[in-house]
């Protein structure tokens, strides 16, 4: 007999003796209970104290043994569960073996056509995404353009939905078309108005610097014209005594009559605009530092 064989034999007598301990306990716990019939004690007795106490050690003796016996018993069931674990997952194992090469080719078609599925869905997909985040109408047309070269055709049981789908998605297309190309046009428009609007403010305004210019010009041509030794004659109805007082005899005299024109009744701010903005007559040169900071009061001439 080899050695396996008498491990295998050792261990069924191992698990055939604990399993009959139970019988063996049975036998003593029937002896037991005939004696404890019979065990009378006088527990005040210091002798019958003792053989009380005696009786009761022999007792948790044999529960002792009923603990060791369970344990004993349940490690075979245990031990013997576990064999059987084992003996059922190389079953299970060797099945398993066989069905694995069916399952992998069932799979393999399952998961082929879950992507033809997916493939057909995303197209459909696409296509009522197509209205989405439109900004533009060249991005409208765009759209439009890739709507008319998806071929619903090839969707196979979702072509009709697709034709469908993509019917509708054209419509909504043309929709949102039709709309921003109006939106672009009349915002085209109001842009092109803006902007001739401040080309005509603009005009107007060179216009009247010119003309400005000009009025500068004539009056210091009229006033630097005149000799300086002839008398000044005298002003006509309606002149006011501060343009008479004003009149210039000199070059500079006109230039400087003209400045004090020009910013009469104005503030300083006002004054220092006009000199920033080159509204005064080219020869007129005034130093802007020189100007201090003052309130909106008008300057008194």
């Amino acid at each position: 007999m080899s050695n396996e064989s008498l491990a295998i034999t050792a261990q069924q007598e191992e698990e055939a003796q604990a399993l009959s301990r139970w019988d063996a306990l049975a036998a003593d716990i029937a002896i037991a209970t005939d004696e404890s019939e019979s065990k009378k004690f006088d527990y005040y007795d210091k002798f019958g104290n003792k053989q009380a106490r005696s009786w009761i050690a022999s007792l948790r003796r044999l529960k002792g043994k009923i603990e060791r016996a369970r344990k004993d018993a349940k490690a075979v069931h245990i031990e013997r569960g576990r064999q059987v674990d084992q003996a059922a997952k190389l079953l299970e194992s060797a099945v398993q073996g066989l069905i694995d090469p069916h399952e992998a080719e069932i799979k393999a078609i399952e998961a082929r056509e879950q992507a033809r599925v997916d493939a057909h869905k995303s197209v459909l997909d696409r296509i009522s995404a197509l209205t989405e985040n439109i900004e533009t109408a060249s991005e409208a047309q765009n759209r439009l353009v890739e709507l008319t070269s998806i071929d619903t055709d090839c969707l196979e049981e979702f072509s009709v939905a697709g034709a469908n789908r993509k019917a509708e998605t054209g419509e909504r297309l043309k929709a949102i078309w039709d709309s921003l190309v109006i939106q672009e046009s009349e915002r085209a428009e109001l842009e092109a108005l803006r902007a001739e609007r401040a080309r005509l403010e603009k005009e107007r305004e060179r216009e009247s610097i010119r003309q400005e210019v000009i009025e500068e010009e004539r009056f210091l041509s009229h006033a630097t014209a005149q000799p300086q030794s002839q008398p000044q004659p005298p002003a006509p109805a309606g002149e006011s005594l501060q343009f008479q007082r004003l009149k210039p005899k000199t070059r500079e005299e006109a230039l400087a009559n003209d400045l004090v024109l020009k910013m009469a009744g104005k503030t300083l701010r006002q004054i220092a605009a006009a000199i920033v903005g080159g509204t005064l007559h080219p020869a007129i040169s005034v130093d802007i530092s020189k100007l201090e900071e003052a309130d909106e009061e008008e300057v008194q001439w």
